[in-house]
């Protein structure tokens, strides 16, 4: 009797988790980023919209730009309460590269993807990580093995939109 339930409980938990990979499938960018950090880009011109994300694990990057030239009031009430630029040291460290302390941290996952440095504007960091406490926090991103995060910028200067995700 409790294998029978085991294997229907799995076969629910399948059924679920397609599901959910489907949906998320079929949204269209502005969908996608509006439904994981509630910014609405659909009046913003997608200049870049690349995703690596795939296999059983879904590791991967996904780096959508946006030219927000149009829409600059709005994008502005969106990110109201978004962290003011420049970056912690650990988000920089990730996304730029550089020193810290003895160690070089080589990622330099910005200029990889063709984001510029931002000097003006903000960001908005989402640490996705099964052992998070805080997702807003960036303090444990170096005592891990693997990263599953999101960051958000908003160039003041360019009117420019980037979101990033990397998992691995």
């Amino acid at each position: 009797m409790k294998k029978n339930l085991y294997m229907i409980l799995i076969i629910f938990l399948l059924i679920v988790a397609i599901i959910y990979f489907i949906a998320n499938e079929n949204l269209t960018t502005t969908e996608y980023i509006n439904e994981e950090i509630a910014v609405d880009l659909s009046k913003c011109n997608i200049i870049i919209d690349e995703n690596s994300h795939g296999g059983f694990l879904g590791d991967g990057e996904r780096i959508v730009k946006a030219d927000c030239s149009d829409n600059y009031n709005d994008i502005l009430n969106q990110i109201i309460n978004w962290n003011e630029l420049p970056l912690s040291e650990n988000l920089r460290l990730i996304m730029y590269g550089g020193y810290k302390g003895d160690m070089y941290y080589g990622y330099e996952l910005a200029e990889k993807n063709g984001i510029p440095k931002i000097e003006n504007g903000y960001y908005l960091f989402i640490d996705r990580h099964d052992s998070v406490t805080d997702e807003h926090s960036d303090k444990d991103l170096f005592s891990r093995y693997s990263f599953n995060f999101t960051i958000a910028f908003y160039d003041l200067d360019t009117n420019y939109f980037y979101y990033y995700e990397f998992d691995t």
